[in-house]
């Protein structure tokens, strides 16, 4: 197969794509030299070699969700990754109320650094460009906004957790 030129959010993208495909189970791709292995199917065993120096991967996050993915790296560990489809609690919304969850698989900080200060706590009063926390994928901090006017009325994630795709994270009450 041919390199592709492909970012993290191409890979994200595939693997959203094969997730939410009902006829799709497995797929694989070389890309500068890597061979990227994705599968539906827990139970595929399938090992990919790479070229390249592979870095050091988190320590898998255990789950009790039987719809789990993995994508396997030859010599090293196989990290499960969450299907959307199962947050890891469930939350109910009312009328008022928006619920922030997360838009990756990440690590959730309450704080921009160890020490500082949270960006929000329980009770606090957020706009649409508060930002209420940060999600850490692969080094790269992103920002999650409050996107509305409100008061945060509930934290559904303790600060430096790991946390999945589509879980909640923040529950806000709109003012």
């Amino acid at each position: 197969m041919k390199d592709l030129d492909i970012s993290l959010n191409d890979l994200k993208q595939l693997t959203k794509w094969v997730k939410e495909s009902g006829d799709i189970r497995e797929l694989s791709l070389s890309c500068n030299g890597l061979d990227f292995f994705i599968s539906r199917n827990e139970n595929t065993n399938r090992d990919v070699t790479s070229q390249a120096p592979v870095a050091p991967m988190p320590a898998p996050v255990a789950s009790s969700s039987s719809s789990q993915e993995k994508i396997e790296v030859k010599d090293s560990v196989s990290v499960p990754i969450e299907s959307p489809a199962a947050p890891a609690c469930e939350v109910t919304v009312g009328e008022n109320e928006v619920l922030i969850k997360a838009p990756m698989v990440g690590t959730f900080y309450k704080s921009p650094k160890p020490g500082a200060p949270a960006f929000v706590e329980v009770g606090q009063q957020v706009s649409p460009k508060s930002i209420v926390c940060i999600i850490e994928v692969m080094k790269l901090m992103n920002n999650l906004e409050a996107k509305v006017d409100g008061r945060i009325k509930e934290i559904y994630v303790e600060d430096q957790q790991p946390v999945e795709f589509g879980q909640p994270i923040m529950l806000i009450e709109k003012v």
